[in-house]
């Protein structure tokens, strides 16, 4: 009889050590919840809800991803459309220049020196670079579109003829965005500027450069025309990668807080379980000094 009481009493003991175990262990991570505002355990909380915020994460990985690369779309986009302004706003000088009465008789030296500038300010601005990269030369973004020939008269394309450039923007949009230095718009301009710096203006008589500057008139005409039109396709595109970045930080905002509530620890909450576990400890204690006290004749 007294064998059997004293494995009794030492098994309660050692159940009420391993209750204490438990319950300070709970107390510990409760304690850690509490300071931090994070569960420290959500698969043992809610293994469904856990695994819910394990793929809202990947949605969030995937989304920032997106975000960020289309933030630098975006700064490559505006550095696009500086140079295509600045492209334009030369040509509509050199046009209004070229359109001006007093050229049939005077200013033709500077009508050519203008030619010149414009040629010069083109190439610049085309072979413009953003983040190490040029932005007109198609899929070589590592080469230099254009380059003024020997002549210094025209223009030579160097970049690539193959393709232009795009981008997966999300999951299921892929954006093309490229604008080539080879497009017809640039082309028109070019060969406007190559005909009046390859033409002696000084022998034409008022006639023959009458008949130049109407050909002259109508390339820049039609070279602004379709800048117009890489302008307003440069444009759209801005304003769809505008809205998707939009969309994005507003996905990480839904996101950020579906994972905030399957994984903060609710202050209330887990005030109220430490609470009740530090209860819990005081009983254990009570309970295992009673148990380690007992007498035989007591425990019977």
């Amino acid at each position: 009889m007294p064998t059997i009481s004293t494995i009794s009493t030492s098994q309660q003991s050692l159940d009420m050590r391993l209750v204490i175990a438990r319950n300070n262990a709970e107390k510990a991570k409760l304690a850690q919840e509490a300071a931090s505002g994070v569960k420290q355990d959500v698969y043992a909380d809610n293994p469904g809800a856990a695994t819910k915020a394990m793929q809202i994460r990947t949605r969030m990985s995937a989304t920032e991803s997106y975000k960020t690369s289309n933030e630098l779309l975006a700064g490559k986009l505006e550095n696009m459309s500086d140079s295509l302004s600045e492209i334009g706003r030369a040509a509509r000088e050199f046009q209004d220049m070229s359109l001006a009465g007093g050229l049939t008789s005077q200013n033709r030296d500077e009508y050519r020196q203008q030619a010149e500038i414009t040629l010069q300010g083109m190439v610049s601005m085309l072979n413009t670079t953003y983040g190490g990269e040029f932005l007109f030369s198609g899929l070589a973004t590592d080469t230099a579109p254009v380059e003024i020939d020997g002549t210094g008269n025209a223009v030579n394309y160097l970049g690539d003829v193959t393709g232009n450039l795009s981008m997966k923007i999300d999951d299921t949009t892929q954006m093309n965005y490229g604008i080539r230095a080879d497009d017809p718009a640039f082309q028109d301009v070019f060969d406007a500027l190559e005909i009046v710096l390859t033409t002696n203006l000084a022998a034409l008589d008022d006639a023959g450069f009458e008949a130049m500057r109407d050909t002259v008139t109508t390339l820049m005409n039609d070279g602004l025309t379709k800048l117009t039109s890489l302008n307003a396709r440069l444009g759209n595109n801005q304003a769809v990668l505008d809205q998707k970045i939009d969309d994005q930080y507003s996905k990480l905002g839904i996101y950020n807080a579906a994972v905030s509530d399957i994984e903060t620890a609710e202050p209330e909450e887990t005030a109220l379980r430490l609470n009740q576990v530090m209860n819990q400890l005081e009983v254990s204690y009570q309970i295992t000094a009673r148990i380690s006290g007992m007498t035989l004749l007591d425990y019977l």
